[in-house]
C-alpha cells in the first residue's frame, strides 16, 4: 500500500506554482489544503493500489507545442509538452519515486540518465577517455552520434509492457503502467484556448513524472541489442584505459535517447548496426533519424564517404559536442570555451538597456553569470586566458553595467571574490571554483569507483615510487594489517630500497603511522570540513579560498532588512572607495577638492558620511531618536564594526541596525 508519508513527501517535492493542467489546480493548492483533502487523496491511492484504476477524467491533458528554436515553421520542430492534471501528477510522482529506487538494478551501466549515483558528466568523461585511448592506439575508428526521431512520442506500449515483464515486474506493476498510459486524453491549447479532444495509441507524455523512467526501459532494449552485437563480434568498441586487451571496452553510451556508438571504421560493422536499427524500430516504434545522425572519423585515412553511404548518415568531425560539452577537443584548447563566452555576452545583451543599480548587478552576477560556466568547469580545467576573459566580463558588468562601459573598478577582483565576512562580495573565483568542482571527482573515485567505471590505485596516488607487494596494490587498507600485532600495517617490499627511494618511504610511513587499523570495521572516508563527513563543493571551495579574517562589519552591511543597493554602497564606503572628490583627483580629474555639502573641508568618504556638519546633524538626529550617546570613530568601517543592536533593546534592534546604511545612502 501507499503510505501517507510517501504521498506527502512526493507532494512536497513539487514546485507548487507551475502551470496547472485541465483541473486548474496547482500543487501548491493541494499542499496548502492537505489536512482537508487528505482522506480523499488516500482513498484514491488505496483504490488504485487494489484495483489498478482511477477515474479516466483525472488523466486528461492539455497539449502545448513549444518551439525548439527561434523562427520555427515546420511542425516537426515543435516539442509537445503535456500539462497534466494535478491529482494524476501526484499519483504518477509516487509511483515514479518507487521506480527510481530500483532503476539501477534493471538498467545497464551504459545508461546514465535518471538513475541514482549516475551523472551526466560520467558519460562525457568516459566518451572523451575512449576517444583519447583510441587516438593513442592509432587505430582508425568511428563515432556515431545517433538521433532518435520523436523519441517519447513513438513508443510502442505493448513493447514497453513486454520489456517490463522481461525485467521481472509483476502483473500489478504492468497493469498500473498500462492504465496510466492508455487512459490519457489530450486537448490542444491554441493561443491559450483548449480545442478538441482525442486519445493516443502510443507514446509517452513529456511532463508525466513516469515518462522518463518508462522511456529508459525502451532504450534498455537498444542497449541490450548493441551489447549482443558486441558480444557476438559483430561490432567492436573502443578501449578505455589499459593496454592491448586490458581495460574496459565501450561500444555504446546513452543518456536517455542521446546515444553514442563506438565501432571500427569497417563497412560490415556499419551494416550490422543498420540492421540493428531496423529491428529496434520494428519492435519499439522508435526510428533512428539517419538524416541527423553523424558518423565521425576517429583517426586518419578513413574513407568516410564510402562508410557514411552504408548508413545514409551525415559526416561529422572532431571536436564535436555531446550533451552540451566538447568531445574530442585537444587538452587546454581555448576554442571550446568560446560557447561559454558567447553565452555570457548573449545574457548581457538582455540587460544592456535596463538600468541596474550596483546591488542589482551584484545579484545578477552571483545568481546568473557566475553559474553559466559551471557545467564546463565540472569536467575541464579552465585555461588561464579563458578565465581572465570571463572574469573581465564580470568585472566590467559589475562596475559598468550591461553595456560593459569602461568605468573605474573601485575594488580589486581578488578582494571582491573573497567571502563577505572577509571584506569581499562572495562572487566565485572561477579558477578556485574550477578546482572545487574537479575535486568532486576525487571524492567520487574513492567512493563510487564502480559507478564511474574508473579504478583508482590508492597506493600509486599516495606514494607512487614505493614498491609495495603487487598483491596488496589494490587492496583495502584493512587487508594490509599485520597478523601478529594489533593495528600494525605489515608492509612488504619486493627488494631493497635505493637511496633515492628512502625519502618517499619515510613520507609514506609518516602518513600511515598515526592511523590505527581496527579489525572488523570497514574503511570509511570522511570529509573533515563537514560535520556529517560528506564532501561538498561548497565546503571545498571555502577551504581553497579561505584567507585571513580581518575585522569587517559584514553582518551590519549585509543585513536582510536593507535594500541590496544600500548594502553595496555601505560596502564601498567601508572600503573607502566611493567616488568622492579626492578619489576622482587620483583618476586624473582636475577639480577643486571641496565637500559639496559644507564647502569647507576636503571631500573624502569619511568626511562626507561622518564628519561633515550636514551629515553630523543627521547622525545627531538618529542618536536622539534612539536616546543614545555616541562617539564617532575615525572611519566608516570602524563605525560600522561597533554598531550593535544590543544597545537599544530587542524592540528597536532592527531599526537601529539598518539606520547607518540608510542614513549614508540618503546622504
Amino acid at each position: 500500500m501507499f503510505s501517507e508519508e510517501e504521498i506527502f513527501a512526493a507532494l512536497s517535492s513539487f514546485c507548487g506554482d507551475k502551470a496547472p493542467g485541465p483541473d486548474g489546480f496547482t500543487m501548491a493548492f493541494w499542499l496548502f489544503c492537505w489536512d482537508v483533502v487528505k482522506p480523499e487523496i488516500l482513498g484514491l491511492f488505496r483504490e488504485f493500489y487494489l484495483h489498478g484504476t482511477f477515474q479516466r477524467s483525472l488523466n486528461s491533458t492539455f497539449l502545448l507545442l513549444i518551439p525548439k528554436k527561434e523562427g520555427t515553421e515546420d511542425l516537426r520542430d515543435f516539442r509537445p509538452i503535456s500539462l497534466i492534471g494535478s491529482v494524476y501528477k501526484l499519483l504518477a510522482k509516487v509511483i515514479a519515486n518507487r521506480l527510481k529506487s530500483m532503476m539501477g538494478e534493471v538498467i545497464s551501466d551504459s545508461q546514465h540518465a535518471f538513475i541514482h549515483e549516475r551523472q551526466i558528466l560520467d558519460v562525457v568523461l568516459i566518451a572523451n577517455k575512449a576517444l583519447d585511448s583510441r587516438l593513442k592506439d592509432n587505430i582508425p575508428g568511428l563515432l556515431l552520434k545517433m538521433d532518435i526521431e520523436k523519441a517519447f512520442d513513438h513508443v510502442n506500449w505493448d513493447f514497453l509492457m513486454d520489456v517490463m515483464s522481461k525485467m521481472g515486474f509483476g502483473h500489478r506493476w504492468i497493469n498500473w503502467m498500462k492504465w496510466c498510459c492508455s487512459t490519457a486524453t489530450f486537448t490542444i491549447l491554441i493561443n491559450g484556448s483548449p480545442s478538441g479532444i482525442f486519445r493516443s495509441s502510443r507514446g509517452l507524455r513529456q511532463g508525466d513524472p513516469l515518462s522518463p523512467y518508462l522511456f529508459l526501459f525502451v532504450m534498455e532494449a537498444l542497449s541490450q541489442l548493441l551489447s549482443c552485437a558486441r558480444n557476438g563480434g559483430f561490432i567492436f568498441g573502443f578501449r578505455v584505459g589499459g593496454r592491448g586487451r586490458e581495460g574496459l571496452f565501450v561500444s555504446h553510451l546513452l543518456f536517455a535517447d542521446d546515444t553514442l556508438i563506438f565501432c571500427d571504421a569497417n563497412g560490415d560493422q556499419l551494416r550490422y548496426l543498420s540492421w540493428t536499427f531496423v529491428w529496434f524500430k520494428e519492435i519499439s516504434g522508435l526510428k533512428v533519424n539517419l538524416s541527423k545522425t553523424e558518423a565521425i572519423p576517429v583517426g586518419e585515412g578513413i574513407p568516410m564517404e564510402t562508410l557514411a553511404s552504408v548508413l545514409g548518415c551525415k559526416i561529422g568531425s572532431l571536436p564535436t559536442s555531446y550533451l552540451g560539452l566538447p568531445l574530442g577537443a585537444p587538452y587546454k584548447s581555448t576554442r571550446v570555451w568560446d560557447a561559454v563566452e558567447e553565452r555570457f555576452r548573449k545574457r548581457l545583451s538582455l540587460w544592456k538597456r535596463q538600468y541596474l543599480s550596483k546591488g542589482g548587478r551584484l545579484t545578477l552576477l552571483k545568481s546568473t553569470l557566475s553559474s553559466l560556466p559551471t557545467y564546463f568547469l565540472s569536467l575541464f580545467v579552465i585555461p588561464k586566458r579563458v578565465c581572465a576573459r570571463l572574469e573581465k566580463i564580470q568585472r566590467d558588468f559589475l562596475w559598468g553595467g550591461g553595456a560593459l562601459e569602461n568605468k573605474p573598478h573601485l575594488v580589486s577582483w581578488k578582494a571582491i571574490c573573497a567571502a563577505k565576512k572577509e571584506e569581499g562580495l562572495g562572487i566565485r573565483n572561477l579558477a578556485t571554483f574550477n578546482k572545487a568542482l574537479l575535486g568532486k571527482w576525487l571524492w567520487r573515485f574513492a567512493n563510487e569507483n564502480e559507478t564511474c567505471g574508473v579504478k583508482i590505485n590508492l597506493w600509486k596516488k599516495l606514494s607512487p615510487s614505493c614498491l609495495i607487494s603487487p598483491s596488496t596494490k589494490k587492496a583495502r587498507l584493512l587487508r594490509l594489517g599485520g597478523k601478529r600485532s594489533w593495528g600494525s600495517w605489515g608492509l612488504r617490499f619486493n627488494r631493497h630500497l635505493n637511496d633515492w627511494e628512502v625519502g618517499e618511504v619515510e613520507s609514506l610511513l609518516s602518513k600511515l603511522h598515526p592511523l590505527t587499523i581496527r579489525r572488523g570495521v570497514d574503511d570509511l572516508l570522511r570529509w573533515k570540513e563537514n560535520k556529517n563527513g560528506t564532501f561538498s563543493i561548497k565546503s571545498f571551495y571555502s577551504l581553497l579560498s579561505r584567507g585571513t579574517k580581518p575585522p569587517f562589519p559584514a553582518r551590519t552591511i549585509w543585513t536582510p532588512w536593507v535594500p541590496i543597493r544600500a548594502s553595496f554602497f555601505g560596502w564601498e564606503a567601508a572600503w573607502s572607495r566611493l567616488l568622492t572628490t579626492d578619489r576622482l583627483k587620483r583618476f586624473g580629474w582636475s577639480i577643486p577638492n571641496r565637500c559639496f555639502l559644507c564647502k569647507y573641508e576636503e571631500e573624502t568618504t569619511n568626511h562626507l558620511l561622518l564628519f561633515c556638519e550636514k551629515a553630523r546633524m543627521l547622525w545627531l538626529l538618529i542618536f536622539s531618536l534612539f536616546g543614545m550617546q555616541w562617539v564617532m570613530h575615525s572611519s566608516v568601517k570602524r563605525n560600522l564594526l561597533g554598531w550593535h543592536g544590543s544597545f537599544v533593546g530587542k524592540k528597536k534592534e532592527k531599526a537601529w541596525r539598518v539606520a547607518p546604511l540608510c542614513l549614508m545612502w540618503t546622504i
